[in-house]
């Protein structure tokens, strides 16, 4: 994996069903609260949606949301690039994200945009 790609791109809400089929099932999270948990991080940011829980990880596996969780280290998490989901945030509108799962995706949708093509980890890991 090449560190300096951006890992994520952004796609229109109508886009990304198409691409990657209807919304199974969805967290919602205040952007407030996306939003302290980037400025923990340096470059990476991971979601997960278990059992209707949002979990959000940082460099190193490390837990950033909900601040009291047990993560095992083969658990699969969707990884993006800090700076796509902060374009998300900068590009969207309304004062929630969905964090969506899909069939064989993770989205991250703020008003009518829509992140994906996230890199799964484990296996791929970049640190």
């Amino acid at each position: 994996m090449n560190n300096s790609q951006p890992i994520g791109k952004i796609f229109t809400k109508e886009e990304a069903n198409n691409l990657f089929g209807n919304v199974i099932d969805s967290v919602s999270i205040k952007q407030g609260e996306i939003t302290s948990v980037l400025n923990q991080i340096q470059s990476y940011i991971m979601f997960q949606v278990s059992n209707g829980e949002l979990v959000i990880l940082g460099e190193g596996r490390k837990l950033l949301y909900p601040i009291v969780k047990n993560v095992g280290p083969d658990e699969v998490f969707a990884l993006f690039s800090k700076s796509k989901v902060v374009e998300l945030l900068s590009s969207g509108t309304g004062e929630t994200i969905s964090i969506e799962k899909r069939q064989n995706h993770l989205t991250v949708t703020f008003g009518l945009l829509t992140l994906e093509e996230a890199v799964w980890c484990p296996p791929f890991c970049p640190y």
